[in-house]
């Protein structure tokens, strides 16, 4: 006896895995990971070998790939969106936000991948990744801002240095980060959704420019002391 189709909260049929797959175009194995990840909903299951799905996956599933396509974002940053897509929110801005924080950062690759691409071994990848110089935004998924920061470390590493000399990169980000964030509290947390998202917006391109910008300057004011290649003791000499 075939079994019977269970209904959605919104009344309408829920799908088995196979009726799924073929009304959104992917993978069963893709289906599997976005309900993994708690972007899709668990399915319903009537036994311990059939599950049913909510016909609501297939519009969420054609959003997840267009977010993918359209603005390179990362599956977590995906799921921050759906969850106030659920709230029945406008995610406009915050899709716009997204954007702009994770920006285009090229083909997703696996470790293999990375290695393969920039001569650094798995273990020596392992390595930054516990150090923090290498961040992927999900584990073991890496971009191409991963492989160019790879490319450069790989070349450090060549000419004999050692990784814990750049330690204090990611202890500063941290401090960094964590300033930002509150002075973004500081001026958004009166604010409804829709106006704490455009000057969340704002404040990011602020914090982005005002970065690069500082340390890049007080680097070559920092410079401009050294004479040659050696910190000038002298400056009245200049």
């Amino acid at each position: 006896m075939a079994d019977s189709s269970p209904v959605s909260k919104s009344n309408r049929p829920m799908l088995k895995m196979k009726q799924l797959v073929e009304a959104a175009q992917v993978p069963k194995s893709t289906i599997l990971l976005y309900v993994g990840k708690g972007l899709l909903p668990e399915p319903v299951k009537t036994s311990p070998n059939m599950a049913w799905y909510d016909p609501v996956c297939i519009e969420r599933i054609r959003f997840i790939k267009k977010a993918q396509a359209e603005h390179r974002l990362p599956l977590a940053a995906i799921k921050g969106l759906i969850r106030e897509m659920d709230r029945g929110r406008d995610i406009s801005p915050l899709l716009e936000l997204q954007s702009l924080v994770f920006g285009s950062a090229g083909e997703k690759m696996d470790k293999s991948a990375l290695c393969s691409a920039s001569g650094l071994d798995p273990g020596a990848v392992d390595r930054l990744c516990r150090l923090h110089l290498l961040i992927p935004v999900e584990e073991d998924v890496f971009d191409g801002h991963d492989l160019g920061v790879a490319l450069l470390v790989k070349q450090g590493l060549d000419m004999g240095m050692d990784l814990h000399d750049l330690k204090f990169y990611p202890e500063f980000a941290e401090k960094i980060a964590d300033t930002e964030i509150q002075m973004r509290e500081k001026y958004t947390r009166d604010l409804d959704f829709k106006e704490n998202a455009s000057l969340t917006l704002e404040l990011t391109r602020l914090a982005r420019g005002l970065r690069s910008y500082i340390i890049d300057r007080t680097l070559q004011k920092k410079l401009i002391e050294f004479k040659g290649l050696k910190k000038n003791k002298n400056p009245k000499n200049n």
